[in-house]
């Protein structure tokens, strides 16, 4: 699918934007090759996979990478990374590299380049620079406790930002919420979940996988380079976005990030 002229202004080639794809589609390389050796799957994932599919590429408002995988592979991915990349170039950012850092899945960090989030939550956080999002899928029959686990993230990670001097508040929320609360909402919404995977909770992504859509793992070309997807990747799509292949009104485009800085 050709994009049409009126989304062509978001990322011309030396625009901002255009060179901040360009660095995470390098990082992307890298993240893919090191897979590969280490027969770790993983696969394209939401608005990366839709730039796949429609765009051969990335959407052209798009500032982010986002891939799946499994949890074994990825506890694997975490094991052999660090060891694949230099720690003066990347930084494989979780809750152990970064004490702000909430979520139970990994960013791959780019050391050299820095940005802001227009939401601001990521304020704390200790590293900053472009990113792939590494997210972890796991077994799971319920989209209301997933919600619910989502909100109750929410809350906490406003709590850090907007209330930091309330630091034994926020240590006891963490230990109740993390220790606690999600390890066994994820072990409930894993039963009887068949089929039916999400990201690991808690995560902000609630959206429903099928394995069956999922597994075996396809080939799709983006920018020119082949990497893992889902075996259907229109069904997968299809059953999170609906009529993926509309494009949106140009004018109601949000992007994530306000500042990007690639020569830190």
């Amino acid at each position: 699918m050709q994009t049409s002229d009126r989304y062509s202004h978001f990322n011309p080639e030396g625009s901002p934007l255009r060179l901040h794809q360009m660095r995470m589609l390098d990082m992307l390389v890298k993240l893919d090759d090191v897979c590969r050796r280490h027969d770790i799957r993983y696969w394209l994932s939401s608005g990366t996979l839709i730039g796949a599919v429609r765009h051969r590429g990335f959407i052209p408002w798009d500032d982010d990478v986002d891939i799946e995988m499994l949890e074994s592979d990825y506890l694997r991915l975490l094991e052999v990374l660090p060891g694949e990349v230099s720690p003066k170039d990347f930084a494989v950012q979780t809750t152990a590299s970064d004490r702000e850092f909430l979520f139970p899945f990994a960013k791959f960090r780019d050391l050299h380049s820095y940005l802001e989030e227009s939401n601001g939550l990521d304020s704390l956080l200790q590293y900053r620079g472009c990113y792939i999002d590494i997210f972890v899928v796991t077994p799971s029959s319920s989209r209301k406790l997933h919600r619910l686990a989502c909100k109750m993230l929410g809350t906490e990670i406003k709590m850090r930002v907007r209330h930091r001097t309330l630091k034994p508040v926020n240590t006891l929320l963490r230990g109740i919420l993390h220790g606690i609360a999600f390890p066994i909402m994820r072990k409930v919404s894993a039963i009887a979940a068949g089929n039916r995977l999400r990201h690991k909770i808690p995560s902000f992504f609630s959206a429903e996988r099928d394995s069956a859509d999922i597994f075996p793992l396809s080939e799709v070309k983006f920018e020119g380079h082949s990497f893992m997807a889902p075996g259907n990747a229109d069904a997968y799509l299809r059953k999170i976005y609906g009529d993926y292949m509309r494009l949106p009104d140009p004018d109601k485009i949000q992007i994530h990030t306000s500042r990007v800085d690639l020569n830190r």
